[in-house]
């Protein structure tokens, strides 16, 4: 009987060991944040348009990163100041062989998506700075299944690499190891690189480094050893944008904007008023729309805790944050509506947000229970998020299709945009070529655009554009064409000088444009008889 005791005893214990053990994995930082990072990748993978070329700023990243692979040297036909995003991108596209331009971009977009998804780990490790490690992986969640973080990780863009440097930065510097902190300054030249408006990071992190140190004998000399650091990682850099482009990309860039606000003086004091009211009317606006739906209800608390019982740490939190803001500030001041500016700030509001959490978990009776729920709605909130907000992919691809029919038929058209995205640019040519990668050089613009905003009528439109070759009229059934262009998609029959040589329903696209060629001998005729 007494053996039969001792074996139910250590059998309780055995199990006792192992639930502790699955336990202890559960509740390991490094399994949660490879979940966490799996679960964010997925969906970012999902999210990504594979069948569809990038376009816009991405676009400029790309060729930049391919002709820079093809020269091995940095080309000097562009003028950007932001090329430390493609001069990374380089290093893969080097290594990288295939003919199909469309697989080249789809690794600039893979590459992003992974160091959206690896940004978790420096938000964790920044969160730690503040937080026990339980409380610092709610913000890993919050930064992974951030909808706009997701959203822009799938452009191709620098967003991503510029987020992650940043963090990094800014977590070496709270060290207090002085390895680290002489690092934070090198990670903050780098985030310079990638976008110049990096550079006003260098302002928080010097004032925090002289008062954290004022009491060192050596503080000068050490501030002084940083300083050096950052500026020998710039220099090179800015050394070889100014003999491509003739001007540095740092210096040059940050004077000019704050030239530009200087500039400010010259305006009476109404319109001053004006343009401060709508800049940070806007600011206002866009800084409200990217809490949602998940950082909306755990900043505002967050940052009264921020404010409260302040100290270095926070203080250095709040000069970052606020350098961070004044990029976006000085967008919005240009009456550039866009969030992409304000994406920089969202690892600080996740470290921000879990003070809300900090507080509702100490009047919780089940912290663990209460972690899993959040973490639930969050994710929960961000997909709901995404799938009302997500591009209607199906459409862009017929948009991108039928762009490469409008980029074979035609040479000189009306503009048509958005949707003449995937015409005015080098990937309908790029489109059908044989072999890739080729220099960007070689491929030639091969449509040129005319802007219709400024004529009243069709007859004036196509008079102006004798002059400049235009030879089709390109249309569809978009509601913000002037009405002259929705007049021809809707009765065509009421222009006798314009033959339909092209309809996109008639090849099944869901997207309905057409393609008239002016016959200018009827217009002509039918103007002035």
């Amino acid at each position: 009987m007494r053996l039969s005791e001792e074996n139910k005893h250590s059998k309780k214990i055995l199990a006792s060991e192992k639930n502790n053990s699955f336990k202890d994995i559960f509740q390991s930082p490094v399994f949660l944040l490879t979940i966490i990072g799996i679960i964010g990748l997925l969906i970012r993978v999902y999210y990504l348009p594979f069948d569809l070329p990038i376009t816009h700023d991405g676009s400029n990243y790309f060729w930049y990163a391919i002709d820079m692979s093809l020269l091995s040297e940095f080309p000097s036909t562009y003028t950007f100041p932001n090329n430390g995003w493609p001069s990374f991108l380089y290093i893969f596209f080097s290594l990288f062989s295939s003919d199909n331009f469309l697989d080249y971009m789809n690794l600039q977009r893979l590459l992003s998506v992974i160091i959206s998804v690896s940004t978790i780990i420096p938000v964790y490790l920044l969160c730690t700075r503040f937080f026990k490690k339980q409380y610092a992986i709610l913000g890993s969640v919050l930064f992974a299944f951030d909808p706009r973080i997701i959203l822009n990780s799938t452009l191709g863009i620098t967003e991503p690499l510029f987020i992650m440097l940043g963090t990094i930065s800014l977590y070496f510097f709270l060290s207090k190891k002085w390895m680290y902190i002489y690092l934070s300054f090198v990670i903050a030249a780098l985030y310079t690189l990638v976008r110049y408006e990096g550079f006003l990071l260098i302002i928080p992190l010097s004032i925090i480094f002289l008062i954290r140190f004022r009491k060192d004998k050596k503080v000068v000399l050490k501030y002084l050893v940083v300083i050096s650091l950052f500026v020998l990682i710039l220099l090179p850099m800015m050394y070889i944008r100014s003999e491509m482009t003739g001007q540095d990309g740092v210096i040059s860039h940050v004077s000019g904007a704050t030239k530009s606000a200087i500039a400010l003086d010259g305006q009476e004091q109404s319109q001053i008023f004006e343009i401060i009211g709508y800049t940070f009317g806007n600011f206002s606006k866009y800084f409200i729309w990217i809490l949602i739906p998940s950082l909306l209800f755990f900043v505002p608390y967050g940052l009264i805790m921020l404010f409260k019982n302040r100290d270095l740490n926070k203080i250095t939190l709040i000069l970052v944050g606020v350098a961070l803001l004044i990029p976006a500030l000085y967008a919005y001041f240009r009456n550039i509506s866009d969030t992409r500016y304000l994406l920089s700030i969202i690892p600080i509001l996740c470290v921000i947000s879990i003070y809300t959490f900090e507080k509702i978990d100490q009047r919780f009776k089940k912290p663990g229970l209460l972690i899993i729920v959040f973490i639930i709605c969050i994710f929960c909130g961000s997909i709901v998020f995404l799938d009302y907000n997500k591009n209607d992919y199906d459409y862009e691809l017929d948009i991108y299709h039928v762009g490469l029919e409008v980029s074979k038929r035609t040479s000189v058209i009306n503009d048509y945009y958005p949707e003449v995205k995937y015409v005015n640019n080098k990937i309908g040519v790029a489109s059908h070529l044989g072999t890739f990668p080729v220099l960007s050089s070689e491929i030639k613009q091969k449509i040129k655009l005319i802007e219709t905003h400024e004529y009243d009528s069709l007859n004036e439109f196509i008079d102006y554009g004798k002059n400049e070759g235009l030879m089709h009229i390109v249309t569809d059934e978009n509601e913000n064409r002037q009405q002259f262009l929705r007049d021809v998609f809707y009765n065509e029959k009421k222009f006798p000088y314009l033959t339909k040589i092209y309809d996109s329903s008639e090849q099944g696209y869901d997207y309905h444009l057409k393609i008239f060629r002016i016959d200018y001998e009827k217009f002509e005729s039918i103007e002035f008889n």
